[in-house]
């Protein structure tokens, strides 16, 4: 994943200090000791201490995101990780980051559980029956937190954007489960949902996109981000609890998935397998070289990027098949442009062919222009909007960089990874002998 804070707003790391207004005598809120019994029946979780909760405006979470944003983020952060976004081509050139999160959250905003004050809070305007659903949802997450503490669960990946996204599906994966779990109970049916439920729930985010416009006119990146911790989540717990049962509530925050290919394939996480790391070539530039940001990418990473430029069939059946991603930008040189630097491992060098090819029409499309000088079964080089750029396989393996001033680097690097200094480098360990899975 690029931008590292959106799993911790999604997931309401509030600290919820504005003028909030708790009504004890709110119809909704005098439903929560009934709501927290139901749950606890059902995951075996019993409440240790009561939520505290209160209400707050659209108005008021506006100012209040604002002022979070501006409190725990720095500013260099978020132009990195949407300087990342657009190098990548997953928004546009003109895209505000910082306005886009707060206007989603904004959006669709119906109540939040604050794990760092321990309290819960609804946002006015829902019916009654919404607001019902809402706080078993938020209460399920008040639930896990006091036995998993959801502050640490999801600060511990925090250096780990792909297992970051994979944290936040277990989190909201659960309570959505939960939720519809609640809902069954609650009209004298088993708690447990069927398989047809479960999809139905999916299936129920792309169609309610018509009600949240803010939503819906998002970059597809964007949009994905924000619904797969609920979408895929709650497939990824219903698989777990199907094998496990209610030690499922327990077992997915004390051994969480690594990465978004565990989510997307529960298979993977029973198996325990992991992410490769590829190493990112190294370099050796004309001009001098500063970092601006780097991170890992995983499947749904690549899923969105391919869906968004070849379409949901060619994503599906290619994303599968990566077994780990790395990207760096620098700038080099006086002029200060930002170059891209990436590679993706793959689990066979005819999947690392068949996403070379992928990447290389990516590219023609994600650029206005896209000049390719050179084009031949292993490189891919010319010019492009950012720059010069060289594009390589090697094995199960696809290096890319984007963005060179220099045509000498430009030149040097068309040459194929196969000696000693001929990326200006020693070979990289994934050349030598690529990382199993473990």
């Amino acid at each position: 994943m690029f931008f590292r804070y959106l799993p911790a707003v999604l997931i309401c790391i509030f600290a919820l200090n504005g003028p909030v207004q708790a009504d004890s005598v709110d119809p909704v809120f005098d439903q929560i000791d009934a709501i927290v019994k139901t749950l606890s029946g059902i995951t075996g979780l019993s409440e240790k201490h009561p939520v505290p909760y209160g209400r707050m405006s659209k108005e008021q979470l506006r100012h209040f995101l604002n002022k979070r944003i501006k409190k725990t983020i720095k500013p260099a952060e978020i132009r990195a990780d949407e300087l990342a976004l657009k190098m990548f081509g997953l928004v546009p050139p003109d895209f505000d980051l910082r306005k886009s999160t707060v206007d989603l959250m904004t959006e669709q905003a119906a109540a939040f559980y604050d794990y760092d004050a321990k309290r819960l809070f609804l946002l006015e305007g829902s019916s009654v029956q919404e607001q019902t659903i809402t706080l078993a949802h938020e209460l399920a997450h008040a639930l896990a937190d006091q036995y998993f503490h959801l502050d640490k669960f999801m600060e511990s990946a925090s250096s780990n954007d792909d297992e970051n996204l994979a944290r936040t599906a277990v989190a909201e994966g659960q309570a959505s489960w939960l939720m519809i779990a609640y809902d069954l109970e609650k009209t004298g049916r088993s708690p447990i949902p069927t398989p047809d439920m479960i999809k139905a729930f999916d299936e129920s985010d792309a169609s309610s996109l018509s009600d949240y416009p803010v939503l819906k006119s998002s970059p597809l990146y964007i949009r994905q981000s924000l619904l797969f911790p609920y979408s895929q989540g709650t497939l990824f717990f219903d698989a777990v609890y199907r094998r496990m049962g209610k030690a499922a509530f327990s077992y997915v925050f004390t051994n969480p998935p690594s990465d978004t290919a565990q989510v997307l394939h529960p298979d993977r996480y029973f198996a325990h397998i992991t992410a490769a790391e590829p190493e990112l070539p190294a370099i050796s530039l004309t001009a001098e070289r500063k970092e601006i940001t780097d991170g890992d990418l995983g499947e749904f990473d690549h899923r969105v990027l391919l869906e968004q430029y070849l379409g949901a069939p060619e994503a599906n059946n290619l994303s599968p098949h990566l077994r780990g991603a790395e990207f760096e930008i620098i700038t080099a040189g006086k002029p200060r442009q930002p170059v891209l630097e990436y590679v993706s491992q793959w689990d066979s060098a005819s999947s690392a062919a068949a996403f070379f090819d992928a990447y290389k029409r990516v590219l023609r499309k994600k650029w206005r222009r896209c000049d390719g000088s050179v084009s031949d079964a292993s490189t891919f080089a010319g010019t492009g909007d950012d720059g010069l750029f060289v594009t390589h396989l090697s094995g199960n393996t696809v290096w890319s960089v984007e963005g060179l001033r220099d045509t000498n680097d430009w030149t040097r690097l068309q040459q194929p990874p196969k000696a000693v200094n001929a990326w200006g480098m020693m070979p990289p360990k994934a050349l030598a002998s690529s990382r199993s899975l473990h």
